[in-house]
């Protein structure tokens, strides 16, 4: 099969790659749709690291071929969403509903599938795993990462659920707990902040303001439900907000978004900063306004409990994906779509195949 493989920080290469069969507890997947994140760019470019080489890709939909042993809940045929989450369910923290933080991740976060193993590989050379891996033509996943949708839906905007809607979306109802008539103030809007307005909207906030430094994508984000939009660098942004969603890991987009908020409101940090950025805090006033700062890693999802939601919602029309696909393209098309990407020029790019 065909695959986008990460040998070295900029050594991106579309190639045949081998992949094996699925063992106790995976499915082998064939991939239908894959969007193209700032999350593979950072990677690509070695702002954060991982093992390599590797399968690229972590925002799929596709289609089960081929289950291990023991797997249940699934079936040949299935239509699915990936989650690029896998979790032991068991663990203190997963049993207290944060699956996000589970204590058991360890082989997945260094490439590996649950036995320490890959199923990839190309000339004998082993090659990592970027849980799903979408950037390929096929994957094997651990069955517990796959929740199966409408074959209705299409594909193309499935694939988004798997991370930008899922993280948009989960810190505004999951993480800030949004609630009817709040104010909310989303910075960024590229795939996740788009998706952060829609939650908002969903949450029945009143005012919903989104800040960009590009004008397309606050058109977009007005279509999608933003009641107010800012032209970052051109128009002020406005403060006293309930909840202010950072989507963009900048350090002085994090201090507009502490900022920006009401005494007794919520800062949620979504962006995904470089390791070295540090900002500073206004401990007094965190504490006499009971101002909050909280991260949301993945939009601290229940894997069980919100994929299903998100493709009810998609479903009925309530999420709105199709605007925010700016183009499809082919797997050889993913470098292309990396560099508008850091140019700031689309919100997504879906790979379809």
């Amino acid at each position: 099969m065909r695959a986008a493989v990460l040998w070295d920080v900029d050594d991106l290469r579309i190639q045949d790659v081998e992949i094996e069969p699925p063992k106790a507890g995976e499915a082998l997947i064939r991939m239908a749709a894959s969007g193209v994140c700032r999350s593979d760019l950072h990677t690509v470019r070695g702002v954060h690291r991982h093992s390599m080489p590797i399968v690229l890709g972590h925002e799929g939909s596709g289609i089960v071929e081929e289950l291990g042993e023991g797997v249940t809940g699934l079936a040949p045929g299935d239509h699915v969403v990936c989650s690029w989450l896998p979790y032991c369910g068991s663990c203190r923290r997963c049993s207290a509903g944060r699956p996000t933080v589970c204590e058991r991740l360890g082989m997945f976060d260094r490439g590996f599938l649950a036995d320490g193993t890959t199923r990839y590989s190309s000339a004998g050379t082993r090659i990592h795993h970027n849980v799903p891996s979408s950037h390929a033509e096929r994957s094997v996943v651990p069955a517990t990462t796959l929740f199966p949708v409408d074959p209705a839906l299409p594909l193309e905007q499935v694939a988004l659920l798997g991370c930008a809607v899922m993280t948009g979306v989960g810190a505004v109802l999951n993480t800030a707990k949004v609630r009817p008539g709040d104010s909310v103030l989303v910075i960024g809007c590229g795939g996740v902040g788009l998706s952060a307005v829609q939650g908002a909207r969903i949450a029945g906030a009143s005012t919903i303001v989104a800040a960009d430094v590009v004008g397309s994508k606050l058109e977009l984000a007005k279509e999608l439900g933003a009641t107010e939009t800012v032209l970052s660098g051109r128009d002020e942004l406005p403060g006293g907000f309930d909840h202010a969603i950072e989507c963009l890991g900048r350090p002085e987009t994090i201090e507009q978004a502490l900022e920006a908020v009401a005494p007794g409101g919520t800062t949620v940090l979504v962006g995904m900063a470089r390791p070295e950025v540090m900002v500073e805090l206004d401990a007094l006033g965190l504490t006499v306004q009971e101002r909050t700062v909280v991260g949301s890693w993945y939009g601290s999802v229940v894997p069980p409990r919100d994929f299903p939601l998100l493709a009810h919602l998609l479903r009925f029309g309530e999420l709105r994906l199709e605007p925010m696909i700016a183009r499809t393209i082919a797997l050889d098309g993913l470098p292309d779509a990396l560099s508008r990407f850091e140019r700031g020029e689309e919100a997504r790019s879906v790979i379809v195949f």
